[in-house]
């Protein structure tokens, strides 16, 4: 019975544990920062500068019409969280004053904008449009960071138009190539062992241990080397993405990462139907012969096209975005391979072939050296193939010469021997 009970208690604190775990674990998950995301913030006081307390702020989209709100505190502040980028009408509203209105704000990805209001006294229905731009310097963080926006990268030329590319316009941040080798690379920049995306090295530092960060999810594969994760080095088409940030320095633990983290939002729906297509190409025809091309430039076809187009599934309610791209690519590479020269493998005779006398038989013989080369030292195809270029080529010999040895083609004909005696027999 006892036996029993101490079961039933441990089987009790074993589920409490699994229970404390799973708590512990499913909320750190939920509680993940919304770092792809924007924030408004500010106060809201009357024409004498008091604070309204209950004030409603209202922030809409004006691209999709989704709308969020809140309240001001007893202090007149006000935080809306959570907004999603793009191009935002943000209106303060209380009775007994009139509505003011802010337009024309437009919302990055990771910023944090402070929109004052200041009510005057009126109807609720009338309302008040500013339309002067507000402040984008940044006073809720100390964060240090540089944005590129969407038409930065569809301006700005992108070979293979992989977005990243554009994480060297930051101050202080140097592109580090990665070396098509296979094994260790050294330093962490071998393509054959982390792949053929390009790493980055920030203020310095080594190009190890950035965040990379699409719509809140890690671009990054085990090795964590650089945005891309395909055989290409990108990560996604230019196309699909709104814009993104580079947080270089004093960033918050949200984002993580030790030196750097780039944080890219992607394309979203509007109540209107937009898209693109495009087409873009490379060609050998178009290229200048290289230093050590022949006659004729190696072959290079690069194709790389596709399209994206988004609109309202239900409009004001919900929206879709699509994006496809595709690359085709071939490409030849002019190669150089250094071979032995006539005399080196021994197919020309026209130089004279000294005598060696034979130590067993006294016999003198001919020596194998640059230009002589008895049969009886190669193999039987090598044999075979000098006889062809010069049928006369007969002679037997049983001793090489020790300064040739060391010069000798061993790998093209096993049957040399390595260098050891002042004279070798074969």
């Amino acid at each position: 019975m006892a036996s029993s009970l101490k079961a039933k208690a441990l089987g009790c604190v074993l589920i409490c544990a699994l229970g404390v775990l799973f708590f512990v674990f499913g909320t750190a998950n939920r509680l993940e920062a919304q770092v792809e995301t924007a924030t408004v913030s500010g106060t809201v006081t009357d024409s004498s500068g008091a604070a309204i307390v209950s004030a409603t702020v209202q922030a809409r989209n004006v691209g999709t019409n989704v709308a969020q709100s809140t309240i001001s505190d007893a202090a007149g502040r006000y935080t809306i969280h959570d907004l999603p980028v793009g191009n935002y009408e943000v209106q303060a509203s209380m009775t007994g004053f009139q509505t003011v209105i802010h337009k024309d704000i437009t919302l990055t990805v990771g910023a944090h904008l402070v929109v004052d209001f200041s009510l005057p006294v009126g109807q609720v229905t009338q309302t008040v449009s500013v339309e002067s731009e507000v402040s984008r310097v940044e006073t809720q963080t100390a964060a240090v960071s540089s944005l590129v926006s969407s038409q930065q990268m569809s301006q700005l030329p992108l070979n293979g138009r992989n977005f990243a590319q554009l994480l060297s316009l930051a101050p202080g941040v140097q592109t580090i190539k990665q070396a098509y080798i296979t094994g260790g690379g050294g330093g962490g920049i071998s393509s054959g062992f982390y792949g053929p995306s390009d790493t980055y090295s920030v203020a310095g530092s080594r190009p190890v241990g950035q965040v990379f960060l699409l719509d809140n999810q890690d671009l990054q594969g085990y090795w964590e080397k650089g945005a891309g994760a395909s055989i290409t080095g990108n990560s996604l088409g230019v196309e699909a993405i709104q814009e993104f940030q580079l947080l270089t320095n004093t960033y918050s633990a949200q984002f993580g990462g030790t030196g750097a983290a780039m944080n890219a939002v992607s394309k979203s729906g509007t109540n209107g139907f937009h898209g693109s297509a495009y087409e873009y190409f490379r060609n050998s025809a178009l290229d200048a012969r290289d230093f050590f091309d022949g006659a004729k430039i190696p072959p290079f076809r690069r194709n790389q096209f596709g399209g994206s187009i988004g609109g309202p599934v239900k409009k004001d309610k919900a929206f879709f975005f699509v994006n496809y791209e595709g690359l085709r690519s071939t490409l030849g590479v002019t190669g150089n391979q250094y071979v032995p020269d006539r005399d080196a493998v021994g197919l020309n005779t026209s130089n004279g072939c000294p005598l060696l006398s034979d130590p067993t038989t006294s016999q003198q013989e001919v020596a194998y050296q640059f230009g002589c080369v008895p049969c009886n030292t190669v193999s039987a195809s090598a044999c075979t193939a000098i006889q062809a270029v010069n049928p006369a080529y007969t002679q037997v010999s049983r001793v090489i010469s020790p300064t040739v040895v060391p010069y000798l083609p061993g790998k093209l004909y096993p049957d040399v021997p390595e260098v050891g005696a002042r004279e070798q027999t074969v």
